[in-house]
């Protein structure tokens, strides 16, 4: 379909995005050895999909089981039995979190009945984060756009993505990559269904003229 691309998780390159406005690319690891992804320019964004994995960078080793979430710096060791999705943002230093399981809705109010709730938040306005998105079941969304790309891993139930020109099967462990202007909406049918979605950019966020910190510290001045 124009503008958008699903593919099955595979161990390795999925989905390259590395030429955009946003430089990304979207990996897969699916549990066969040891994979080595990233660099010391770019951050890593994952989701454990199935079963668990044994994540290993410059300063520490951990256990991610499924339904976790992580971001992280630098060169990244994966091996175990479980299966993740990983998308490499190019050009760009995160901060290292760690977070999960997903919860079963999301915090804040989306288009049509969906909700939504953000995983990994912009350092500052303007960076990239890492949102949960569910669909109730039987939701038919309103057809929109994107002014940037989005990366996705579809971590429970079912739906269809649907564009102008057709639509196509989200099964769980199914990643995808919505690119610039787009026009697509989801449809869900009895079971509903939970999206892990990567956006490189954000219009929101902490800025030096307005955080919490700032915004709660009062002079006589």
């Amino acid at each position: 379909l124009n503008g958008f691309i699903n593919k099955e998780l595979r161990t390795g390159e999925i989905i390259d995005e590395s030429t955009g406005m946003y430089p990304t690319k979207l990996l897969g690891y699916e549990g066969d050895g040891e994979f080595v992804a990233g660099s010391d320019t770019s951050t890593i964004y994952g989701y454990v999909i199935d079963g668990e994995v044994e994540l290993c960078n410059n300063e520490s080793h951990w256990t991610v089981r499924e339904g976790y979430y992580f971001s992280t710096v630098g060169e990244l060791k994966i091996q175990g039995t479980g299966k993740v999705a990983l998308i490499e943002r190019y050009g760009y230093r995160g901060m290292f979190q760690i977070g999960g399981p997903v919860e079963h809705r999301g915090r804040l109010a989306y288009i049509d009945g969906c909700s939504d709730s953000l995983l990994i938040h912009p350092a500052r306005k303007g960076d990239p984060c890492l949102n949960l998105l569910v669909f109730p079941p039987n939701i038919r969304q309103t057809m929109h756009i994107h002014p940037s790309i989005r990366m996705g891993i579809v971590a429970s139930g079912k739906g269809r993505c649907v564009t102008p020109q057709g639509e196509k099967p989200l099964v769980p462990g199914t990643v995808f990559c919505l690119q610039e202007m787009a026009q697509h909406c989801f449809y869900t049918d009895e079971s509903g269904m939970k999206i892990v979605a990567y956006h490189p950019d954000s219009d929101s966020g902490p800025s030096d003229e307005d955080h919490p910190m700032f915004n709660r510290t009062l002079t006589n001045r």
